[in-house]
């Protein structure tokens, strides 16, 4: 005897499932006996089951005793067969056992490329591949067709028929990847919703959507895919979509995707994952598989400023694809960085195309009209059929700088390198030169083009010098305020400091504390036995000893930057010092230079050794948003003997070095900075920017507000206060699309004319890896479909009806609990107790035995 009964239930979550949605559950219940034997047991036990039962009908039909009529004869029977059955059940044991059957959903992984090659556009140009197109958007391609689109429209078209297909036989996992996996969401089996033909969500990453009431079918409609991946690493992606599913099974995975993997053996590692776990790969081919025709500008590099009246070079460096043995032209133009004008063409030339890939580097020549900001572009016009067509440009910002340096000259007497050094700035047009000679009388006419009549000391007299000089200065002079004021102007306000040191005053100014702060800045470690080495060296020498300039200093921009007029070339000023043009007589002996001080010059007498080496005589490094110099000697005057050229040349190079940080940014209240200037779509851009009010003190305000345009198109942003740095703001954007973005920061102070306006230039550009490549690899996805059991390629017109070849995979657990006995119960004996002793009661009533 068997019964059972069915019912469907729910249940919130399984604690041993990964997948944290919904399972059916179905619960059957049945009574079994446990000792019901099998085989021809069970027959011999029916039949002798049968035997007695008919013996005992047989027996009471016989039985012919008086008053036992035939009617109470087979009640008798019955309530005695009844007692047999019941001793019969006992034996065999009847139980209730249910059985809880739980439904495995399986899965199609539908996983959609996200990278930066799928916002590639394609003209389509062959006829069958302009066929599959339109059979996709519904029209023919008149345009190029972008790849992320054609994804989009494979999943919506027809009330996304594909989808609804897909969710027949299993569940949907809907995935984007490229350089990392994103779950857009799970859609339910159409089985499991009954007649709903809805899509229903069984799954989000927004877990919190899930309690919001709406539609059943939530997908963004249409789906938006935004191709920003910096790279595609499909086998990584593949992995751990099949990890997520924890030991679901798979029906198939479906890829839509252009074949642009960028990890290396990236197919051979997605084919064995797929045949490691049995993966069945349906791959879509999305682009147009014909060779790429492309120009591209991958560099244009510039001189982060440049002198009025100085030239100055562009290098741009190109790339092209397609194009061989053919020409091409390369076009630069320039245009005022503020908006001001027009773009103007400057220059274009034509190159012949050789071969695929990089191109010789063109050197253009610029000379800028006028002091002023400065936006240069190298361009190519694009041809019709170029695959990527906002790589044909690139552009960077120059800023002229006006020749008109600023320099204050302190020395603290009229030594020759004062005398030859004063008049060289005063009657170079590059510098404004103001001298203080603190042993000249009160009344005395001071030198310089800009005459001043005290030493410079509150920050707006200070600062609105580019660089000050001390020449062996007299430290009764200066002040412990006046040193920091000094300081702060090279480390918060990007000044140049240079020291150059003499016999009178330096050996004792090193040991005053009153001008720490300068010391602490200068580019070397004092020798705390400098006194002694002077006394056994000698403070005044009768022959000249010879310099020398290190190897690792020849690349240093004092050494290679370009001048005009007097100032000759770098490479003849470096070699008359390192023949011996750089002689000195006298220098204060330092320890070494500082780890990121560079070493320009060294004593090239053997004796003039410690145990870092040579003596440094000059050196240079950063210090804070400014650069410092030390210069160890004096006598410089000396070498105009060889030529004014390494005179001059080695100071106003030195000079330019020095206040090229104060003139790229900070010379206006202000500095803009960027981790980098180049970022790949998709990067947040993190801005720092440093403000001052009008006393040049940083600026206390909660936020600062900027602005960055591209294309006419202008967003507003906000830095926020960073902690513990006064002055300092910080803040981040995203770039929406490739080209140059000028970030720009309106300075407070409206009633100034000058320095309200800070800006930075930086370049975004779609990802390298995934632009090296530009073409769909057809072949490469085909080899990798049929390289996996049950893989195949489609074409993507062929993508409506991959769903046939993804079967139902679900499979069905069914589990025992353990059966709750019924012969063992009260019940049992009650039943037998009172048939028999209904049978006794008869057999009285009727008089029998």
């Amino acid at each position: 005897m068997i019964a059972s009964t069915q019912c469907w239930a729910s249940v919130s979550a399984l604690a041993s499932s990964a997948l944290a949605v919904v399972d059916p559950l179905e619960i059957d219940r049945r009574v079994e006996f446990e000792a019901l034997p099998g085989g021809w047991a069970r027959v011999a036990g029916l039949l002798l089951a049968a035997a007695i039962l008919g013996a005992v009908v047989w027996m009471y039909r016989r039985e012919g005793r008086a008053g036992a009529s035939m009617r109470a004869r087979m009640i008798l029977a019955g309530i005695r067969c009844g007692v047999l059955a019941v001793l019969i059940a006992i034996w065999l044991e009847p139980v209730v056992a249910t059985y809880v059957t739980r439904r495995i959903e399986s899965y199609c992984l539908l996983m959609v490329d996200d990278s930066a090659s799928m916002d590639l556009k394609d003209l389509h140009r062959g006829e069958e591949q302009s066929r599959r197109v339109a059979a996709v958007t519904g029209e023919t391609p008149t345009s190029p067709v972008r790849r992320a689109d054609l994804a989009q429209h494979l999943l919506t078209n027809d009330d996304h028929r594909l989808l609804r297909k897909l969710t027949e036989r299993n569940r949907v996992r809907l995935q984007t990847f490229a350089d990392s996996l994103e779950t857009v969401c799970t859609l339910e089996a159409r089985r499991q919703g009954g007649a709903d033909p809805e899509l229903a969500i069984a799954e989000r990453e927004d877990r919190a959507a899930d309690a919001t009431d709406g539609p059943p079918f939530a997908i963004r409609n249409p789906l938006v895919f935004s191709a920003r991946g910096s790279a595609t690493n499909a086998a990584l992606a593949l992995r751990r979509a099949t990890q997520q599913l924890d030991d679901s099974p798979i029906a198939g995975v479906v890829l839509l995707t252009d074949g642009g993997f960028t990890e290396p053996d990236a197919y051979e590692a997605v084919a064995a994952l797929a045949r490691e776990q049995r993966l069945p790969l349906h791959v879509v081919g999305l682009g147009d598989p014909s060779p790429p025709r492309n120009v591209r500008v991958v560099e244009l590099a510039a001189p982060e400023s440049a002198f009025e009246r100085d030239p100055f070079q562009l290098i741009a460096q190109l790339s092209a694809t397609g194009f061989a043995g053919t020409n091409i032209s390369v076009e630069l133009y320039e245009r005022p960085a503020d908006g001001s004008g027009d773009a103007v063409r400057v220059e274009a030339r034509q190159i012949i195309v050789q071969d695929d890939g990089p191109l010789e580097a063109q050197t253009f020549t610029c000379r800028p009209k006028r002091v002023g900001r400065w936006l240069y572009r190298v361009e190519v016009p694009i041809e019709p059929t170029e695959l990527i067509a906002d790589d044909n440009r690139r552009q960077t910002t120059v800023n002229v700088i006006d020749a008109r340096i600023r320099v204050l000259l302190v020395a603290g007497g009229p030594s020759w390198d004062y005398r030859y050094l004063s008049r060289l700035l005063e009657r170079d047009d590059a510098f404004d030169v103001s001298c203080w000679l603190q042993s000249a009388d009160v009344d005395a006419v001071r030198d310089g083009n800009t005459i001043i009549d005290h030493l410079p000391t509150t920050a707006p007299e200070l600062f609105a010098y580019d660089a000050i000089i001390l020449l062996d200065p007299d430290p009764d002079e200066l002040t412990q305020d006046w040193c920091r004021q000094t300081a702060r102007l090279v480390t918060q306000y990007g000044g140049g400091l240079l020291y150059a040191a003499a016999r009178m005053h330096t050996p004792g100014l090193v040991h005053d504390e009153r001008v720490r702060p300068l010391l602490d800045l200068l580019p070397v470690a004092l020798d705390p036995e400098a006194d002694l080495i002077l006394n056994r060296i000698g403070h005044y020498q009768q022959h000249a000893s010879p310099t020398m300039v290190p190897d690792a200093a020849l690349s240093h921009p004092v050494f290679t930057a370009r001048g005009g007029g007097t100032r000759g070339d770098a490479a003849p000023f470096v070699d008359r010092l390192r023949q011996g043009a750089g002689e000195i007589y006298w220098h204060y002996p330092v320890l070494r230079e500082k780890p990121v001080a560079t070493a320009l010059l060294r004593h090239a007498d053997p004796r003039m050794v410690n145990s870092y080496g040579p003596h440094v005589l000059a050196a240079v490094q950063f210090a804070g948003a400014g650069r410092t110099a030390f210069l160890a000697f004096d006598g410089s005057w000396r070498w105009r003997r060889y030529g004014e050229e390494v005179f001059d040349g080695f100071w106003v190079r030195l000079l330019r070095h020095l206040v090229e940080g104060k003139l790229l940014g900070t010379k206006k209240r202000g500095l803009i900075l960027t981790d980098r200037d180049d970022y790949q779509l998709g990067a947040a851009v993190a801005v720092q920017a440093r403000v001052y009010d009008e006393q040049f003190a940083p600026l206390s305000a909660g936020h600062v507000e900027l602005s960055y345009s591209i294309d006419s198109l202008t967003h507003q942003f906000d830095l926020q206060a960073a902690p513990d740095r006064p002055g300092w703001f910080e803040g981040r954007f995203v770039p929406d699309r490739v080209g140059s973005y000028e970030i720009t920061l309106e300075l407070p102070g409206a009633g100034q004319t000058e320095g309200l306006t800070i800006r930075r230039l930086v370049q975004v550009s779609r990802p390298n890896l995934e632009i090296l490549h530009p073409r769909m690899m057809r072949d490469a996805m085909v080899s990798l479909a049929a390289t996996v059991d049950d893989g195949r390629y489609y074409e993507m017109d062929e993508a409506a009806q991959l769903w046939q070849a993804i079967p139902d995979r679900h499979e069905s657990i069914t589990v025992r609990s353990r059966p709750a006995a019924l012969w063992d119960s009260g019940w049992t004996l009650f039943v037998l107790v009172g048939l028999l002793s209904l049978e006794w009661g008869l057999r009285k009533w009727a008089r029998l035995l």
